[in-house]
């Protein structure tokens, strides 16, 4: 009996994940949505450290005040997600592309604004974000996150293929024995 609640309990929880990853890749396929991880606190209290959120792409024409935006940083590999507190027409002197903004950004725990503006002709607007679920994720790929998870794959695949024994009722043949001639 425990086996049985224990057998549906994974087949629900496996289905339930599959089901959830198809809604994501079907959603982030049709809008762009990209998953960013918060590995500061520069947003709390809003947004905290390990936080994960959904971001879809927007033209700089689209952004306000008071969005948070994630755009790239000039000459550094990662991205920076902070809030908008001036969206502005670049100086001509910038010889911006057309339809770019330059962008003030600050973070809502940081005292000031980000040492420099932005000027982006597109940047990725926060829809929402989720506590922890980031933390979780970046643990989840270390290599003790892989390690382990790969431990519990290799467990549950010997689990579902691993023989079982027949066990029969008294008074009834197993299936094995039931088609039997005496």
């Amino acid at each position: 009996m425990v086996a049985r609640i224990a057998s549906a309990a994974v087949a629900i929880m496996v289905a339930a994940a599959a089901l959830t990853l198809a809604c994501w890749f079907v959603f982030s396929w049709t809008t762009d949505a990209t998953l960013v991880t918060f590995r500061t606190g520069s947003m709390s209290p809003t947004i905290p450290q390990g936080s994960m959120a959904v971001t879809v792409p927007v033209t700089a024409a689209e952004l306000r005040t008071g969005d948070v935006v994630t755009v790239q940083r000039d000459g550094e590999a990662l991205p920076v997600t902070h809030r908008v507190v001036e969206v502005r027409t670049p100086p001509p002197e910038l010889a911006a592309p057309p339809g770019a903004r330059e962008l003030v950004l600050q973070g809502d725990a940081n005292a000031t604004v980000d040492a420099r503006p932005y000027v982006v002709t597109e940047a990725r607007r926060t829809v929402f974000a989720v506590p922890r679920l980031g933390a979780a994720l970046m643990v989840v790929q270390s290599p003790i996150g892989m390690g382990s998870l790969t431990l519990l794959a290799g467990a549950l695949v010997t689990w579902a293929f691993w023989p079982r024994r027949e066990t029969s009722t008294p008074g009834q043949p197993s299936s094995v024995l039931a088609g039997a001639s005496p």
